[in-house]
C-alpha cells in the first residue's frame, strides 16, 4: 500500500479569481502539436466511422424495413392460417372422436350381424337344400301333369262306369237284402221244422204242444215247464180258433186259473188277462164254479165258445205254449 501511495502524485488546490484548479504538485506536461494532430485525426476517423455506421444503419432500415414488414405480415397471415388449420384440426379431432365412437358402435353391430349370419347360414343351406328338393319335385309334378290331363280326360267315362257300378251295387244290396230275408226265412223254417219234428205245432210265432196223456192242471203245468214252456194262454180270436180246431173237440187244460190269486182269473205264463175279450170264449153259463172248487179252465167243445171251469185236480190232456226264438247263425 505504501509503495502504491508513493506512486500517486499529491493533489494541490488553488483558487484564482473564483476558479478552483486541481492538479498534481508538478506542473502538467506540455503537449506538442503532433500529438494534438494525431488525436484530431483519430477523432475524425472515429466520427467518420460513426457517420458511416449511422448512414449504413439508416440505409439498411430504409431498405430492409419494408421487407421485414412484408415478412412480418406474411408471418401474421401464415400464423392466422395456421391458427385456422389448428382450429380445423381441433374440430376434425372432435369429429374423429365422434366418428370413432360411431365406428366402434358400427363395429359392434357388424360383429352382431356376422354372428347372426353364422347362425342363419345353416338355415340358408337347409333352405337351399329344400329349394333344390322342391325344384326336383316340381319337375316330377310337371312331368306328371300330362298323365293327370289324360286321367282327367278319362274321368267322364269313369263317372259313367261309376254310375253303372252304383246302380249295380244298389241292385246287389237289394238282392243281398232279399237273400238275407230268404236266409232268415229258411233259418226260421228250419228251426220250426226241427221243433215241429219233436211233436210241436207252429202258429203265428209260437209253438204249441198238444199232449197225449192226461194230467192234473198242476202236473200239466210242471210238464210244460220241463219243456221250456207254460200251459197256453189265449190272446186273440184267431188263436182261439187254432186251439179248438186242433183239439178236435177233446178237452185240454189251458193256462187260465184263479188259484192263488184271490179269485181273479189270470194266465199262468204272465200274459195280461183281457176279461172283455174272454167273455166270448166261455161256454154259455160258464164259469159257474160248480161245487165252489172249479178254479182251472179247459177247452171242452170244438167251437169258439169252448171254455169251461173245472176242478184243478181233474185230469185232462194239456196244451203247452212257447214263443219262437230264432237260433243263432
Amino acid at each position: 500500500m505504501k509503495a502504491a501511495d508513493s506512486e500517486v502524485p499529491d493533489a494541490h488546490f488553488r483558487v484564482d479569481k473564483q476558479n478552483v484548479s486541481l492538479w498534481p504538485p508538478d506542473p502538467p506536461p506540455k503537449t506538442c502539436p503532433s500529438q494534438v494532430l494525431g488525436r484530431l485525426l483519430t477523432v475524425r476517423a472515429v466520427v467518420v466511422f460513426l457517420t458511416l455506421v449511422t448512414v449504413t444503419s439508416v440505409l439498411l432500415q430504409a431498405i430492409l424495413y419494408p421487407w421485414f414488414m412484408g415478412t412480418i405480415s406474411d408471418v401474421k397471415t401464415n400464423a392466422q392460417l395456421l391458427k385456422g388449420r389448428v382450429d380445423n384440426i381441433s374440430s376434425l379431432s372432435s369429429e374423429i372422436k365422434r366418428n370413432r365412437g360411431a365406428l366402434v358402435a358400427v363395429g359392434f353391430q357388424v360383429r352382431m350381424v356376422n354372428a347372426s349370419l353364422d347362425r342363419i347360414s345353416p338355415q340358408i343351406r337347409r333352405l337351399e337344400t329344400g329349394l333344390k328338393e322342391a325344384s326336383a319335385q316340381l319337375q316330377v309334378l310337371t312331368s306328371s301333369w300330362e298323365a293327370v290331363d289324360e286321367l282327367n280326360a278319362q274321368i267322364p267315362g269313369l263317372k259313367q262306369d261309376l254310375d253303372k257300378a252304383s246302380a249295380l251295387n244298389a241292385k246287389v244290396r237289394e238282392l243281398q237284402s232279399g237273400l238275407e230275408s230268404i236266409s232268415k226265412l229258411l233259418q226260421q223254417q228250419n228251426d220250426i221244422l226241427q221243433v215241429v219234428s219233436q211233436g210241436w205245432k207252429y202258429f203265428r210265432g209260437h209253438f204249441y204242444y198238444f199232449s197225449q196223456i192226461s194230467k192234473t192242471w198242476y202236473s200239466a203245468q210242471q210238464m210244460c215247464i220241463s219243456r221250456d214252456s207254460h200251459l197256453t194262454s189265449v190272446t186273440s180270436e184267431r188263436e182261439q180258433e187254432f186251439l179248438y180246431r186242433t183239439a178236435g173237440g177233446l178237452p185240454y187244460w189251458i193256462g187260465l186259473t184263479k188259484a192263488g190269486s184271490e179269485g181273479d182269473w189270470h194266465w199262468v205264463d204272465g200274459t195280461p188277462f183281457n176279461k172283455v175279450q174272454s167273455e166270448k170264449f166261455w161256454i154259455p153259463g160258464e164259469p159257474n164254479n160248480y161245487g165252489n172248487n172249479e178254479h182251472c179252465v179247459n177247452l171242452k167243445m170244438s167251437s169258439l165258445r169252448s171254455w169251461n171251469d173245472a176242478s184243478c185236480d181233474n185230469t185232462f190232456p194239456f196244451i203247452c205254449k212257447r214263443p219262437y226264438k230264432p237260433s243263432e247263425p
